[in-house]
């Protein structure tokens, strides 16, 4: 059988789309409920759970991040609870006093920025980069708890996924809440 020359170039544009279709294929995005934490979200793999403390002028916190490695990026969702303690607390300030310590944590600076809400909550999203790093973050508060969705990748290898990770955080009910006093 002879192939003709108008179909030669549908072959290669085939083994191509296949290839990219095979290569995408290889992470395995899955929900993950975290409804004890209030949240879920799609991840490429099993998340890696991690807990730290975190000093603020209002006190000394707990830190959990859920976080998974896709490639050369970083997927997270890290959620804080400041309880009773930040309850008259302005959202507005609180989410920009989180970004600007990011910021200057990540000796980082800010590409962009815009206020967000999800599900009626104050949230603020932001692009920001160091010499090495790019951050997509979107910072949301929810009663007392600060949530934060994060995927953090190359300067030169941005992550095509970025978007579909972040958009995939979503608020669900507590099915227990432990509050800091």
């Amino acid at each position: 059988m002879r192939i003709s020359s108008l179909s030669r170039p549908v072959i290669p544009a085939f083994v191509f789309v296949f290839a990219m279709l095979a290569a995408a294929q290889t992470l395995h995005w899955k929900i993950h409920d975290y409804s004890d934490e209030g949240f879920t979200a799609l991840y490429p793999s099993l998340p890696d759970v991690q807990k730290k403390s975190i000093d603020t002028p209002e006190g000394t916190f707990e830190l959990r991040t859920y976080s998974a490695g896709a490639g050369d990026s970083t997927l997270m969702v890290g959620i804080c609870d400041y309880g009773p303690v930040v309850a008259s607390k302005n959202p507005d300030q609180m989410l920009v006093g989180a970004k600007n310590s990011m910021v200057a944590n990540s000796s980082a600076r800010v590409m962009s920025e815009k206020k967000i809400v999800l599900d009626k909550n104050p949230g603020i999203e932001f692009e920001a980069e160091n010499g090495s790093t790019h951050f997509s973050v979107r910072m949301y508060i929810v009663q007392t708890t600060m949530y934060q969705t994060l995927v953090a990748s190359p300067l030169s290898k941005p992550f095509n996924q970025t978007k579909r990770f972040l958009d995939s955080f979503q608020l669900v009910a507590r099915t227990k809440y432990e509050s800091q006093d």
